[in-house]
């Protein structure tokens, strides 16, 4: 979604949260985990070293060092590691009214922000994790003192940021992919929705987002035919054209070179479990 980093900043400055935890993982490379679900409050998760990939609700999301994401809860959740590196996270779970939801969509929504190399939010962060192991009263408002100056840090380097231009070209041509991914897009296309060339276009998009606009449309497609493949019974070639491939023999080299799997066989294996 959109963040508008002023409105951002005013849900911060007036809710009431309550920290839940703050935890540490370290994946291996291979790692993967599909199919689960984010707990029954928000998270933003830091990722400290390597890289990896997050759906929630089944938005892809490019996770490395220099951004933070935010999850809402009871979200689908599927992560794999990319790369031959370990992938090394932080995550903070927090709760707040229920009451602010309705006032705030952010407080129940996925998105991403772009803090840069930013030394003190990690310095804070694990101030945040030591903090958290020791009970009573004053160490928790410690937890809630840093946890507000990770906030400031990190909403004042994402809007430092986004003043350099095209984050918000790149939002709007997300969400133009989201909205038409099922027809026959092509970079240069979506690039002249925003009168811009190819190069230029793709460049900014890889900038703000980690990956190449067709990158992101294939990725988004493969995962629309996966819940497709989860929720229907359509045959291979109807899920071909629903994703935006008129040719079901190119779709299913296409999602086995992208999942493992052949689109029939996935199909088949789900049917047997639900059945």
């Amino acid at each position: 979604m959109n963040v508008d980093i002023n409105e951002l900043a005013h849900y911060y400055a007036t809710i009431d949260i309550s920290i839940i935890d703050v935890a540490r993982a370290i994946v291996p490379p291979g790692g993967r985990c599909f199919g689960r679900y984010t707990p029954p409050f928000s998270g933003i998760v830091f990722p400290l070293r390597g890289r990896a990939r997050m759906f929630f609700n089944g938005v892809p999301y490019e996770m490395e060092y220099g951004k933070i994401f935010h999850a809402g809860p009871n979200m689908s959740l599927d992560k794999e590691v990319q790369g031959r590196s370990e992938w090394d996270f932080m995550v903070i779970h927090y709760q707040t009214d229920a009451r602010v939801a309705d006032s705030f969509p952010y407080a129940l929504a996925h998105f991403q922000l772009e803090s840069g190399y930013n030394t003190r939010i990690n310095d804070l962060l694990h101030r945040l994790y030591n903090s958290c192991t020791t009970s009573g009263k004053l160490p928790e408002l410690r937890a809630k003192s840093l946890f507000f100056g990770i906030m400031d840090e990190i909403l004042t380097s994402a809007s430092n940021r986004r003043n350099e231009g095209g984050q918000e070209i790149v939002e709007q041509a997300i969400e133009f992919i989201h909205s038409h991914y099922m027809e026959s897009l092509t970079v240069p296309m979506i690039a002249g929705q925003y009168n811009l060339k190819s190069k230029q276009f793709a460049y900014l998009f890889q900038k703000h987002t980690g990956m190449g606009p067709n990158e992101y449309l294939i990725e988004y497609r493969i995962r629309r035919a996966k819940e497709l493949l989860c929720t229907t019974s359509c045959s291979i070639a109807e899920i071909s054209v629903c994703v935006g491939y008129t040719d079901p023999y190119y779709f299913s080299k296409l999602f086995k070179k992208r999942t493992g799997f052949c689109p029939s066989m996935m199909q088949s294996c789900l049917k047997e479990n639900t059945g």
